[in-house]
């Protein structure tokens, strides 16, 4: 028998009472609902009308015991089949302690003996109470565990909950995340299987302590991955219980974005420090190769520099180079080259990004240990004994010309972003190459030395020529590069003052500067937007030695490294310019050291402030240009000028009264 209450529901209660004795079940209802006035109370004479009037609303059924036809434990039976929780009290006046324990063995909720109606009715209505109380609150509670468990299993993050160190609850996430599934993270030791060495003491403490915390930890899942996550702990009570709950949020991710964010700004800056540095083509490559290779997963970083002969030659390696010695990369000849599937030989024949991870590419019955008897066929052993899983070879150009090959040899996988990073590398490389080609070849005791005519109407310098007209003649003395336009610095003759100024106001895509008559010529400046031939020229790796232009077409004299073949430099300017025929080619050695010596001490912005001084009248008496308009005609302020002019000036001066 349970204990009776005087406490009511707080909402009105449902209830059935069936009993075969019409006149006790008339005066019970009558007397309840006067004892219960919040009772919603309906009768049934019999087992069978009892089941047809129990609807969904019904919160209780009291039955009597004896009834024709069934019991109500009977009763009791058939109404669980369908309402398998709903409160059911026998409501009897055959009260014997047999039968108490048959009813509740049965299921029943309650036995009440029958006495008189006024106390049957007083004790009904408590025992009523109580039972629907009780399955309110069990369905209340069955109802909020149920969804605190959608909650749990439908979140992404991964949840568990920990009792005196031990997991008892994980959700589905949870599995996902760490590869486990529920009875191992459930039977065995979630912070000995799941957490990060270097972590498992902070997670204990957290878990022991048992008050609010947020940690950043890495955890290792079933396949040995890492992955980087927030823990949250807090108290919890489960199953009535204390406990520590724990949510774990993935952050792997981000964390990869902000380091590659970082990486992105260390590249950089490391770059920008090359070119900033470093002048010459070998010096160049082996810095870029350096800070290649300081990645700890890169095992050799080289550049292959193409030849005069078309060949591939090195220009710097970094690294453990046994792999590009064994594999033939250095001394691949021609037919080699041609046929190989070596990474950068290929990337260097097709001019392409090539990647080739060596478990797809090796032939699985080749001994590791055996030496390679072709490059092509023992390439992938020897990047295998070599411990390289990765290649990644990308082909080095700047402005249509092929300067050679970029080659990484690494552990892990293929990842697309250090692929792209790579290709951005070597993108810088080839300009830096060029550049330093370039840089090589106004000073160098021998050059290649090139005449062309060029021949394009939309070109802004060629322009310019038209408009003057045939009898005007136009020399370059300068060109300065001034991102998407070019500077030009020249004299004009045959045509006046008036002429040039008027021909350049006249033509779209020129900007006019300074016009000044001087010694029988027009000494003229202006910008020219794209086709630009100063910056084609530089970007294809030459120096712009000379510009004439007359009669429609430019005559132009350009100096190569003895290293660039011709060639391919007339081809990248013929594929900006409407004809390009090359009219003569020579070799010519620098008589004096001298004015080489000068140009290597001098930085581009010193031999730029010097050299537009000069042209533009500034040493002259009087002097032509100011500072101030010298300074404005390359783009700087008057200090930076009078700062690179000074500089210059001290490099020259040196080199001619202090030179051994």
């Amino acid at each position: 028998m349970t204990e009776t209450t005087d406490e009511t529901s707080a909402d009105p209660v449902t209830v059935l009472l069936v009993d075969d004795n019409r006149d006790w079940l008339t005066l019970v209802v009558h007397r309840l609902r006067e004892v219960a006035p919040d009772f919603d109370v309906r009768e049934a004479n019999s087992p069978d009308d009892a089941l047809d009037r129990l609807t969904d609303d019904v919160e209780c059924v009291v039955s009597d015991y004896y009834m024709p036809g069934r019991t109500g434990i009977e009763l009791l039976s058939e109404v669980r089949e369908d309402r398998p929780d709903i409160p059911f009290l026998l409501f009897t006046g055959a009260g014997n302690e047999g039968l108490a324990s048959s009813a509740l063995s049965a299921g029943a909720d309650d036995y009440i003996v029958k006495t008189s109606v006024d106390d049957s009715a007083a004790a009904l209505a408590t025992r009523v109470r109580t039972a629907v109380d009780k399955h309110r609150t069990e369905r209340a509670l069955a109802e909020s565990e149920a969804r605190y468990r959608t909650l749990v299993e439908n979140v992404r993050d991964a949840i568990f909950v920990a009792r005196d160190g031990v997991v008892v609850l994980v959700n589905e996430a949870a599995t996902t995340l760490t590869g486990y599934d529920r009875a191992a993270l459930t039977d065995g030791d979630i912070v000995e299987t799941v957490v990060h060495p270097d972590d498992r003491a902070r997670v204990r403490d957290a878990l022991d302590r048992g008050v609010p915390q947020s940690l950043d930890i890495r955890i290792r899942n079933r396949g040995g991955e890492t992955r980087h996550c927030i823990l949250d702990t807090d108290d919890v009570v489960d199953d009535g219980l204390p406990g520590t709950i724990g949510v774990l949020r993935d952050i792997t991710a981000q964390v990869h974005h902000q380091r590659r964010l970082e990486r992105e700004r260390d590249t950089k800056e490391a770059i920008r420090e090359i070119l900033v540095r470093q002048s010459s083509r070998v010096e160049v490559a082996e810095s870029f190769c350096r800070y290649i290779g300081s990645d700890p997963d890169a095992v050799a970083a080289w550049v292959g520099e193409r030849t005069a002969g078309g060949g591939l030659a090195p220009l710097a390696v970094v690294g453990d180079e046994s792999y590009l010695r064994t594999a033939g990369v250095f001394d691949a000849d021609a037919a080699v080259r041609r046929d190989s599937t070596e990474p950068s030989l290929t990337a260097f024949r097709e001019g392409a990004t090539v990647v080739r991870a060596v478990g797809d590419e090796r032939d699985t019955d080749a001994d590791a240990d055996a030496p390679a008897t072709a490059p092509d066929a023992g390439w992938t052993a020897a990047a295998a004994v070599g411990g390289i899983e990765t290649a990644v070879a990308v082909a080095l150009r700047h402005g249509g010309v092929d300067y050679g090959v970029l080659g990484v040899y690494r552990r892990g996988a293929d990842d697309d972003r250090e692929r792209r990073r790579l290709e951005e590398l070597a993108e810088t490389l080839g300009y830096a190459l060029s550049t330093a080609e370039s840089r090589e070849a106004l000073v160098a005791d021998e050059v290649v030395r090139v005449r062309l005519r060029v021949r394009d109407g939309d070109a802004g310098l060629l322009a310019v020529g038209d408009a003057l007209g045939r009898d005007a003649e136009l020399v370059v003395h300068t060109a300065l590069p001034r991102g998407d336009s070019e500077r030009y610095f020249v004299t004009v003759r045959g045509a006046s003052e008036a002429a040039v100024t008027d021909a350049l106001a006249a033509l779209d895509g020129v900007t006019p500067g300074a016009v000044t008559p001087g010694d029988g010529v027009v000494r003229a400046q202006f910008d020219t937007v794209a086709p630009s031939l100063g910056t084609a020229i530089a970007d294809a790796g030459g120096v712009l030695h000379r510009v004439v232009v007359a009669d429609g077409e430019a005559t132009v004299v350009v100096d190569l490294s003895r290293r660039r073949p011709a060639g391919p430099f007339v081809e990248a300017l013929a594929a900006a310019f409407d004809s390009v025929v090359m009219t003569a080619r020579s070799h010519r050695t620098v008589e004096s050291d001298i004015g080489a010596s000068v140009l290597a001490g001098l930085t581009d912005r010193q031999r730029e402030s010097l050299e537009v001084a000069y042209r533009t009248g500034y040493f002259e008496r009087p002097k032509r240009r100011s500072a101030a308009e010298v300074a404005e005609a390359i783009g700087v302020s008057r200090s930076t000028f009078t700062q690179h002019l000074r500089s210059a000036q001290r490099k020259v001066f040196a080199e001619l009264f202090d030179a051994e």
